[in-house]
């Protein structure tokens, strides 16, 4: 939200709540009615306090019309994902695809299934990814957040240049399931053969000698 919007947001809050004191205080007759009456009263009989009343009044209402008719374009574009500006525009990264991002890192590492996230713009427009997910039983769960976060962060960075402030993990169950470990594959090639050596050569022709 940017400063204009929070200090409408402000005046409007500190005019309501005014109002509302005061006409709470008139309704159980706590003070006279007439207070409301002599105020308007001296603004009207002094030129100089009405003009400041009216200027006064005027920004408050075209405060007013920003607030409630034209939003900050800003705001509407970050509701619906991140944006990044430059000299040339705006890059808006949606949060559907950085969650995808999320997904597609959890894959690579082993022992986290059913990997879910969320992404969050704090006050301060911090990046901070919640993510939630199954560990496998025979997986140390403090191995998996640890490679999750690191990982996260990372791969935001390279692929979306955005920083993470915060990746927070929420184990939902453990697995019963087991990491399977990587077989060597079998390429078929025959193995070699020891070499024999002429020494050994010898002894067997002696061998068949004696024989």
């Amino acid at each position: 939200m940017k400063i204009v919007e929070r200090f409408a947001l402000m005046v409007f809050s500190l005019i309501v709540l005014v109002l509302s004191i005061t006409l709470f205080a008139i309704m159980f007759s706590i003070v006279d009615a007439e207070i409301l009456i002599t105020p308007i009263r001296f603004i009207a009989s002094d030129i100089m306090v009405f003009r400041t009343v009216l200027v006064v009044n005027t920004v408050i209402f075209l405060l007013a019309v920003k607030a409630l008719f034209f939003p900050s374009k800003m705001e509407n574009l970050s509701k619906d994902g991140i944006v990044l500006e430059n000299a040339s525009g705006k890059l808006v990264i949606s949060r559907e695809s950085l969650e995808n991002l999320v997904a597609s890192v959890a894959k690579e590492i082993p022992g986290a299934e059913s990997v879910t996230s969320r992404t969050f713009l704090d006050k301060d427009r911090n990046l901070k990814v919640y993510v939630t997910t199954t560990v496998s039983r025979d997986m140390t769960l403090k191995e998996v957040s640890s490679q999750l976060q690191d990982k996260i962060k990372a791969a935001m960075k390279e692929t979306a240049d955005l920083e993470v402030k915060e990746v927070n993990i929420r184990v939902k169950n453990i697995s019963s399931k087991k990491v399977k470990t990587k077989v060597p594959k079998n390429t078929g090639e025959p193995k070699e053969e020891p070499a024999v050596t002429e020494e050994e050569d010898k002894e067997e022709e002696q061998t068949e000698g004696e024989e």
